[in-house]
């Protein structure tokens, strides 16, 4: 029953809208001479120009608002990379980390985030699209290792403390579980990195269906 279930939300993801190409992602640099910022960032190829146009021009907003922070002085240091966590014919999923060194401080502070493109329109997809989970459900399913947690480095870690919010920076999992990234310090000691909590799709499918329910 379970393997039903999985190999039902694997293919709930995976059939929104008919097939298109896959989208090519290359990397490109942004930095200065004086290295207080150094951004690498994704470039999206995709077919139809406008989409692609889109998708791009979302980036490279992300990467002048880093640098007008950098020229007022908000930030004195900046540096930003990306992996690529997941693309279908649908969707490609982003995951971006930005260290950012405020004014007059002595340490770097780790932002992580994620953001879901739709190859069909380049509009940013939101986690109720997969998933409608509340916090109580979420806590639950951890507890009941119907989810689990990793550290910045994606080591397996038992968390001593309650979960203080669903985080809504989500990417998709091959196997079909979808992965919450939170910030440094929220689940674990600021050390531990940018923490996930990942939801298996035995419980996506009972949270989405109880929640639609109750609607």
């Amino acid at each position: 029953m379970n393997n039903i279930i999985k190999i039902c939300i694997i293919c709930t993801l995976l059939s929104f809208l008919p097939s298109i190409s896959t989208a090519q992602v290359s990397s490109e640099y942004m930095g200065d001479k004086k290295q207080t910022y150094s951004l690498a960032y994704p470039v999206v190829d995709i077919e139809d120009k406008k989409i692609k146009d889109k998708i791009n021009e979302d980036i490279e907003a992300q990467l002048e608002d880093l640098k007008e922070k950098i020229e007022k002085h908000v930030y004195s240091k900046v540096d930003m990379t990306y992996y690529e966590k997941y693309e279908d014919d649908n969707i490609i999923s982003l995951m971006f980390y930005v260290n950012k060194k405020k004014k007059f401080s002595n340490s770097m502070e780790l932002e992580g985030y994620t953001i879901t493109y739709d190859k069909h329109t380049g509009e940013r997809v939101p986690m109720s699209r997969y998933l409608n989970i509340n916090l109580e459900q979420l806590q639950d399913a951890l507890n009941n290792s119907q989810a689990y947690a990793v550290d910045g480095l994606d080591n397996g870690v038992n968390l001593s403390k309650r979960i203080p919010y669903v985080s809504h920076n989500y990417f998709i999992c091959h196997d079909g579980s979808i992965g919450l990234l939170y910030q440094a310090g929220d689940l674990m000691e600021v050390e531990a990195g940018a923490c996930k909590i990942v939801v298996s799709p035995e419980t996506i499918a009972k949270v989405n269906e109880l929640n639609k329910a109750n609607e």
